[in-house]
């Protein structure tokens, strides 16, 4: 009997010893609150010392790299001030800055971490704004990529996009709808993304459409100090990790045309010098690839419908040969069109920003294998066609 009572005190005791440390312990690298910087916003722009990068290269192993200053990036970090908020004061919190120079994004955290007194957190990051000047600099973008891809603390659902102008007179930009510009951007690209003339890219996207073949696109945005003002322009090509070129939102618009991106959007033909607003509702895309030799034939196939939005007053409208008219009018216009922006992205920059790539990969295996090793040259080489079928479904309540 006593032994079995000192067993079971002796099992008692050992489960006490166990519940002892855990109930104890506490989250070893807790910070409270008020004593974070929540990143918000990173800008990037190039460094005094970004022509100077070659020298780098000529660094020996053991060299003490260290003690130079080399000032390649600009990094700006935008935080809201929450300590600052109290019960007693309601709003949105200010926006502060963090400015620093630096050799690589690691570099920069830590430098800036020193002029911190709180720790710095990137979970809640919202928008990061590359200058496009950095973007000219191929090694520097795989670098900053790296780091990217290596932080499983950043938040990859944050917007990213290209700047034409000052990086911190643009982070300190005040719209006037939103409280600050990651929100007012974040609007934006959502409203425009719904038509198609912008591109709303997250880091996550980015950094796959990289690590594919890296080739993207990223929404381009002009920033004038002088006059404070900003626009959403279009979008920047990237081809080799290397700014390729602009496309404005109209052109941006076609490419998700073709890409069978959009279920919505606005085309426009002008009959008797009138125009005839189109609004779309639905798209369809196929493609047909064949094949002569090396070189690759892609019929692109696309049905538009949707209903005409204006044309002038005391026309008619219901007329079935005039509707056939429109409709031919607008195949003939948008062909035209769409081809016009396939001879800007495929002969003159030779990028693939319609997804033909993933559509040969995808559907024609056997031709990948014998051709994908010499995409570039193949895809350039190619013929790509676009046929357009107009579908006018509605024509309003005029009657």
């Amino acid at each position: 009997m006593w032994i079995g009572l000192l067993n079971n005190m002796k099992k008692i005791f050992i489960i006490i010893l166990c519940i002892i440390p855990v109930m104890l312990s506490a989250c070893w690298d807790k910070v409270e609150i008020d004593k974070r910087v929540f990143i918000s916003t990173i800008g990037i722009d190039v460094g005094e010392d970004i022509s100077k990068t070659n020298t780098l290269k000529k660094f020996e192993k053991g060299d003490p790299f260290q003690e130079i200053e080399f000032k390649k990036l600009k990094v700006t970090y935008a935080y809201p001030n929450i300590s600052a908020l109290t019960p007693q004061m309601g709003g949105t919190a200010e926006t502060k800055y963090i400015n620093v120079e630096a050799y690589s994004l690691q570099d920069a955290v830590s430098k800036a971490t020193n002029k911190s007194s709180r720790s710095i957190s990137f979970g809640h990051l919202q928008l990061l704004a590359i200058n496009k000047n950095v973007l000219q600099q191929p090694d520097t973008v795989k670098e900053i990529v790296d780091y990217l891809q290596r932080q499983p603390a950043i938040n990859r659902t944050m917007l990213v996009a290209v700047v034409e102008g000052d990086i911190e007179g643009f982070l300190k930009y005040k719209p006037e709808m939103e409280k600050n510009i990651e929100s007012y951007l974040s609007g934006l690209m959502e409203n425009n993304a719904k038509f198609g003339s912008i591109r709303k890219l997250t880091l996550d996207d980015l950094l796959k459409s990289l690590s594919a073949n890296g080739n993207t696109i990223i929404p381009y945005i002009t920033y004038d100090r002088d006059k404070n003002e900003m626009n959403l322009q279009g979008v920047a090509m990237i081809k080799d990790y290397a700014l390729k070129g602009f496309l404005t939102a109209r052109e941006y618009s076609d490419i998700e045309f073709l890409r069978g991106g959009v279920s919505g959007g606005k085309k426009v033909v002008f009959v008797e010098g009138h125009p005839v607003d189109f609004s779309i509702s639905n798209i369809k895309r196929k493609i047909k690839t064949t094949r002569q030799g090396d070189k690759l034939i892609f019929n692109i196939y696309l049905t538009i419908e949707g209903e005409i939005k204006e044309y002038y007053a005391g026309k008619e409208v219901f007329n079935n040969s005039f509707i056939k008219d429109i409709e031919e009018n607008f195949d003939e216009s948008l062909s035209k069109e769409f081809q016009d922006i396939i001879k800007i992205t495929q002969r003159e920059n030779g990028i693939d920003v319609i997804g033909l790539r993933e559509n040969v990969e995808k559907y024609h295996p056997f031709i990948w294998k014998e051709l994908g090793s010499k995409w570039d040259t193949v895809y350039k080489n190619s013929e790509v066609n676009v046929f357009v079928t107009t579908k006018i479904r509605r024509v309003g309540v005029v009657k």
